[in-house]
């Protein structure tokens, strides 16, 4: 007797991309501790009396049951600590904010070296360091939520401070 192997065609088990238009994905496919725990009472109430339900199978469905809770849980919790990650990157992005606001704020009048860069005329888009340009910081600005600092007019971002002087 030849044994076929199991294909797509000949399986019980078929794929989204094999399925056909009768097999419908069930949005609802997965199941909570109720459904669980009102299947398994349904169980109880149908069993036969002459048969009852032995310890081994009984247990085997409390630990199930147990499990299902359990990964309930775990996924509750999960998404709590993602909420709660959410909310402490907003507050470090806040506190940073502050911080350069800050630190911006702070070298209003001092005399500051900042690196520039030069960009090539000829087309190829290449940028290379200028010249450094020091002054005093007589404004500070914000231009798209970030500290810009002004020296003789033209503005520079903190991150090309480098160096300050009283």
């Amino acid at each position: 007797m030849a044994v076929q192997p199991v294909t797509a065609a000949n399986s019980a088990y078929v794929t989204k991309a094999n399925a056909t238009a009768d097999q419908i994905d069930n949005p609802n496919s997965t199941i909570s501790k109720t459904d669980f725990l009102q299947m398994f009472i349904t169980k109880l109430e149908n069993q036969d009396p002459t048969s009852p339900i032995d310890d081994s199978s009984f247990t085997s469905d409390m630990a199930q049951l147990s499990t299902v809770e359990q990964m309930q849980n775990l996924n509750t919790t999960a998404t709590d600590q993602a909420t709660s990650l959410a909310n402490l990157n907003t507050n470090i992005v806040g506190l940073m904010a502050m911080q350069n606001t800050t630190q911006a704020a702070s070298l209003i009048g001092k005399t500051v070296t900042v690196a520039t860069t030069l960009t090539a005329t000829d087309g190829t888009a290449t940028t290379v360091a200028g010249p450094d340009v020091t002054g005093s910081v007589s404004v500070v600005k914000f231009v798209s939520g970030q500290p810009v600092i002004t020296i003789n007019g033209v503005d520079y971002q903190l991150s090309s401070i480098k160096s300050i002087s009283a």
